[in-house]
């Protein structure tokens, strides 16, 4: 048991959870990147000065949390599929959740790098 807000989540509970926010946090990211692209019906400067936002530091690491959302999104998405298609691996939910978790981290690190580079002392 892990505990949360207060509350006392299992690793099942939290995965529910981190899957939620991850989705809700990648609908709130298309929404604003709609907002942002269509800045261009109002002229080439308008869309410029809106492109600006995305050329500093902290877009740049809201972009990390993005790209770290749509990791854990996709990867816990295909280990619900597998749990639902074979009912016989939900015994092993916990190890998947970690696998998640791990293959996420994984993922994340060069990732990150990529996108921070710039803004980073040897960058």
């Amino acid at each position: 048991m892990i505990n949360l807000f207060g509350y006392r989540m299992s690793w099942a509970q939290l995965a529910w959870f981190g899957h939620r926010a991850s989705g809700l946090g990648v609908l709130l990211f298309l929404f604003l990147h709609i907002v942002e692209t269509s800045t261009i019906l109002f002229g080439p400067e308008v869309y410029d000065f809106t492109q600006t936002f995305y050329a500093n530091l902290p877009a740049k690491i809201g972009e990390v949390l993005l790209m770290a959302a749509l990791v854990y999104h996709s990867l816990n998405g295909l280990r619900v599929i597998v749990m639902d298609f074979w009912p016989s691996t939900t015994i092993y939910y916990r190890p998947l959740t970690y696998g998640v978790i791990a293959a996420t981290t994984i993922a994340m690190v060069p990732l990150g790098l990529i996108i921070l580079t710039p803004y980073l002392p040897w960058g």
